[in-house]
């Protein structure tokens, strides 16, 4: 049963049901079987570190434990950042509406690779201003965070040309562009630290595209 999310868009709230849009609903998918001599099915297992004992499917857990080494449960763990500091959790996106007031360019939504895609199946009735914008080509952009922890993801809502409401979820991209003064740049710093400077380099072998 696909999980609901409630919203805000000026004041006006409405509720969408998400669904997981993956490769395999689109492609399908292929599984690969693996049969032993006697035409039996294999299952996967793990060969532990002394080359001698095999652990089956499941057999293998992770837990927690503390310096002392003493066992810890996961609602023990308190989350701290490089300094020591506790960092504030964040609670998930089911359990509060999230308000839509952030709507962001283009070139802004181009700049997060996107990881996840939602079908949006609207619940309630949606706001006639918040539907004529989508329309038109605007993206909202919303922190999200399924389960709740110690950092949301960046979502968008946008509209496809089929009518269909999206929600993608992505990651900032960190790619610099580089002009050709900071390339300037590099060269002085390449002859005061007395690098090589004869103009040989490797050919780029456009074969290996």
């Amino acid at each position: 049963m696909a999980r609901k999310l409630d919203f805000d868009f000026g004041g006006e709230p409405f509720t969408l049901a998400i669904t997981k849009v993956d490769r395999s609903k689109l492609y399908g998918r292929v599984q690969t079987e693996t049969f032993d001599a006697n035409d039996k099915a294999c299952t996967l297992a793990t060969l532990a570190r002394d080359g001698r004992t095999i652990i089956p499917y499941g057999g293998t857990a992770s837990g927690y434990v503390n310096t002392e080494g003493l066992w810890v449960t996961r609602d023990e763990l308190v989350p701290i950042d490089r300094d020591g500091k506790e960092i504030a959790e964040v609670a998930s996106s089911f359990s509060a509406p999230t308000i839509l007031e952030t709507e962001v360019d283009i070139d802004t939504f181009l700049d997060h690779p996107i990881r996840l895609a939602y079908q949006l199946d609207p619940q309630t009735e949606i706001s006639q201003a918040l539907l004529d914008k989508l329309a038109a080509g605007a993206i909202y952009q919303f922190p999200f965070s399924y389960r709740g922890g110690i950092y949301t993801d960046p979502a968008f809502l946008m509209q496809g040309e089929d009518d269909v409401l999206w929600m993608l979820i992505g990651q900032k991209s960190d790619i610099e562009f580089v002009g050709f003064e900071q390339a300037a740049i590099c060269a002085a710093r390449a002859e005061e630290l007395g690098e090589d400077d004869s103009g040989e380099t490797d050919a780029f072998d456009f074969d290996m595209l």
